[in-house]
């Protein structure tokens, strides 16, 4: 039973996409596309062949190692008081699912001749060298307070000491650039890349690579609800909880999403340095007990 949330929520995160869209078009004065706007998109996408500018095996298996990592994250969190794949250190799984996303991303974008996807490619790795250890780092704060490497005990067992809550305000921060809103975007970038590491893809590889993001930035979100509800909620209550923190966070970010341009690439970076150096004094503090 428990298997099946994170495979029926992999089905809604096209549709969430489609809220997004709409909450974008009313605060920008615009009628918008309909809710179903990007399942119709994903359909029509799945329906076309893929064509591929090179004959690479990296080519073809990156959307669905992203995919795949992606839905491996769904499968390591917490559902309320169920967690589909359980293991005693799950949170080392989770950061290594979470790394591999981009690491297919990489792949797939370096695996093609093209100036744009290169340039996408380089962009996402800059990121990844100071938000992912920035992440890793708030994680490891966690864990330390609690004596854990589960993430459902981590959640349950924390003690909100001054380390603790930095780490919790840094997660926030970290679970939004994360989830690929503005003005993190910068990867794929559309209107200055053409997609950035997307440019070169086509039919059902683009289908499969756009929808591993979504379910990508909903495993995040979900992530931060759990840490916010189960330190307080159980049962049925927390999941319902859960549901009810990630549409909440889901819509907060997507309306300051709106209101924001996107960040050049060195922009991003001093900021990403700024968190990785705000983890790291949380760590410090974290060992002394605080």
């Amino acid at each position: 039973m428990r298997e099946l949330f994170p495979l029926t929520v992999s089905l809604i995160t096209p549709l969430l996409d489609g809220v997004a869209r709409k909450i974008r078009a009313r605060i920008q004065d615009r009628i918008g596309p309909p809710v179903l706007q990007t399942w119709y998109d994903l359909l029509s996408l799945l329906e076309m062949e893929s064509i591929r500018p090179v004959e690479s095996a990296t080519f073809r298996i990156a959307p669905y190692l992203a995919f795949g990592s992606a839905l491996t994250m769904l499968f390591l969190i917490p559902w309320g008081e169920e967690t589909p794949l359980r293991t005693p250190a799950n949170v080392i799984a989770f950061l290594y699912f979470f790394t591999l996303f981009s690491a297919s991303v990489v792949m797939g974008g370096l695996s093609v001749r093209s100036s744009y996807t290169a340039s996408g490619a380089s962009r996402e790795i800059s990121l990844s060298m100071v938000f992912k250890p920035a992440f890793a780092v708030v994680i490891a704060v966690l864990a330390l307070k609690t004596g854990s490497l589960d993430i459902a005990s981590i959640a349950r067992s924390v003690d909100f000491s001054p380390s603790v809550v930095g780490a919790y305000i840094l997660l926030i921060y970290l679970t939004y650039v994360e989830a690929g809103f503005i003005p993190y975007d910068i990867a794929e970038a559309e209107t200055e890349i053409l997609g950035g590491v997307l440019s070169e893809y086509s039919g059902r590889a683009l289908a499969v690579f756009l929808w591993a993001f979504q379910v990508k930035r909903f495993a995040m979100l979900w992530l931060l609800s759990a840490m916010l509800v189960l330190p307080f909620a159980s049962g049925i209550g927390a999941l319902i909880l859960q549901s009810l923190a990630v549409l909440t966070i889901f819509v907060l970010m997507v309306v300051y999403e709106s209101m924001n341009a996107r960040y050049r690439v060195d922009q991003a970076l001093r900021k990403g340095a700024k968190a990785l150096a705000a983890g790291s004094i949380l760590l410090v503090l974290a060992f002394a007990g605080w």
